[in-house]
Parts: structure tokens; C-alpha cells; sequence
């Protein structure tokens, strides 16, 4: 796996117009599904917030809800600290720098979780679904929005082409070509749909059917953790 890190830092400038641009303008309507999952929820860890995109469309959705937005590029931050503030919502998102793996939070400090696209590009994805679980509090939600294979025959191959091909290409004429490559990639090698709801249970998760976006090239993964019996 290359510096995710510094490859964050590179493409982060161009990240959000590309992301409407290749989701045809959908990457909105996935965070507020996303935001849906979490319904009820009054504290929310939003990891690998990027530039803030998906805590912003949270608080619009989740009345009275507050967020922490956690990653680990400092250019990412730069820019979601410009946003937020843009939206009208530094007061309800606060920002941490960190990475999934080893998250600076007490246990069961939050009521939810969320990650977006972020999940695969993790140094250890079991670890960081092990962390996640454990800065919820027992009944906490968690919601996981990632890119896969669409499992239709005819549709695939035409997915595969356009993600593998045109993406990076677009990339490269910004100068990230490289960083765009690895971005598509990293979706056909990353653990999907049973095998990443097994990764899922293994953290502790009480996980639950994935819904499915854009015949299937967007999966919202759920899970709750368990309230353990007392006594």
C-alpha cells in the first residue's frame, strides 16, 4: 500500500469535483442516505472526513446532532476547516487529526460512526472496525459507504473500464494520475459485500443487509454494537 497519506495530500485540492464528476453529481445524495443510517444520533465520529463533506451533510441532516471529523491529511483539514466554516457549521463539527487505526477517543464516546470511501484505503481495515467499535457506546450505530464491483455481468466490464481507465486518466491531467490509479485499484482488491460483513462481525459488529447504490457500485454497509446483557 503506498502513503495514503501523502497521496490525500496530493489530490486534495481537485477531490470533491472529481467525486461529483465521475458519481454524475450522486456523491450528495450517498452522504445523506449515509446520514440516514445514523438517524437518532447526537454525537458523530465521522472518519476519513476528507475536506468535511460528509459531517457537513450530517449536521444538515441530523438535527441537533454534533460531529467530529477525523483524518489524517493535514491538507484534507485545510480545506474542510474552509468549508465547515463556509457551511455555517464550525460550532456543530470539530476536527481531529488522526487515522483510523488508533483514534485519541475514550471508549463509547459516540453515539455513531461513520466513514465514506475511506474504509479501504486504511492501513489495517480489521483494526480500524475494532477502534470504531470501540469509541461507540453499546446500542451505537456505525455506517460504511464503499465503492464495489458491480455484480451484474453486462454492466461490470463497462464499470470496470470507465473506473480503471477513464479515472485515472482524468487524474492525469491534473497532475495525479498516479494517486488515481491506485484510488481505482484499491476498489477491486478491497474485501466486499459477505467477506467485508465478516470483517465487519469479527470487530464486534451486529451487522445487518447492505443497501445498495447505483446498481451496485455504492454499498452502505450497517451495524450496531451490542448492548451487553446485564449482570
Amino acid at each position: 500500500m503506498p502513503d495514503t497519506v501523502n497521496l490525500f495530500n496530493k489530490v486534495a485540492q481537485h477531490y470533491d469535483a472529481l467525486n461529483t464528476f465521475f458519481s454524475l453529481g450522486m456523491d450528495r445524495r450517498w452522504r445523506k442516505r449515509l446520514s440516514n443510517q445514523i438517524r437518532g444520533a447526537e454525537s458523530v465520529l465521522d472518519i476519513a472526513t476528507g475536506t468535511g463533506e460528509v459531517a457537513i451533510e450530517t449536521v444538515r441532516n441530523l438535527k441537533g446532532c454534533r460531529v467530529v471529523g477525523a483524518d489524517p491529511s493535514a491538507r484534507m483539514l485545510e480545506l474542510a476547516v474552509k468549508k465547515i466554516s463556509a457551511s455555517g457549521n464550525s460550532g456543530r463539527i470539530k476536527l481531529a487529526r488522526c487515522g483510523a487505526e488508533r483514534l485519541p477517543f475514550k471508549a463509547g464516546t459516540f453515539d455513531a460512526v461513520t466513514i465514506a470511501f475511506g474504509i479501504r484505503n486504511t492501513v489495517d481495515p480489521s483494526k480500524s472496525l475494532s477502534e470504531m467499535n470501540r469509541v461507540l457506546r453499546p446500542g451505537g450505530r456505525v455506517g460504511i459507504m464503499e465503492f464495489a464491483i458491480p455484480r451484474n455481468k453486462f454492466f461490470a466490464p463497462l464499470y470496470l473500464f470507465y473506473f480503471r481507465n477513464f479515472l485515472p486518466f482524468i487524474g492525469s491531467l491534473l497532475g495525479t494520475g498516479d494517486e488515481y490509479k491506485y484510488l481505482s485499484e484499491s476498489t477491486s482488491a478491497f474485501p466486499q459485500r459477505e467477506s467485508f460483513i465478516r470483517l465487519m462481525s469479527d470487530a464486534g459488529f451486529r451487522t445487518e443487509k447492505p443497501i445498495e447504490l447505483m446498481l451496485g457500485i455504492v454499498i452502505i454497509y450497517t451495524g450496531t454494537k451490542p448492548i451487553s446483557p446485564k449482570g
